[in-house]
């Protein structure tokens, strides 16, 4: 496999904070799918999950992008869920080629993700 695209982001959390309270369940359900709605919000600051998430999913459409994939990709069609060693795993709910890696970092301030695209 080659890469193909590389994509980061960073996101303030207080910014998901502010997005969850103004719009409520609109801004979660439009930016993420059920599956990440439900691991975010077990978490004990579910904000830095969601802006973790939000980076990412930032991250993975610039590395597609990059790609030469030039359609827009609702950040719902994109879905970030932990395998069973804690590690995000890319799923995207749109027909794409190709394999997509993310790594999510985040503390109480910020949370940052770079992407690599392959295929």
């Amino acid at each position: 496999m080659a890469i193909k695209g590389i994509g980061t982001d960073i996101v303030a959390v207080s910014r998901i904070k502010r997005l969850r309270k103004t719009y409520g369940s609109r801004f979660l359900n439009r930016v993420f799918t059920k599956g990440e709605i439900a691991y975010c919000e077990s978490k004990e600051h579910p904000e830095i999950h969601f802006a973790g998430r939000f980076a990412a999913k930032e991250a993975i459409a610039k590395a597609v992008y990059q790609s030469g994939y030039n359609k827009v990709i609702p950040f719902s069609d994109i879905e970030i869920l932990n395998d069973t060693e804690g590690r995000p795993q890319v799923s995207f709910l749109i027909h794409t080629s190709g394999n997509c890696l993310v790594s999510i970092s985040h503390e109480q301030a910020m949370a940052i993700a770079f992407a690599i695209l392959e295929f």
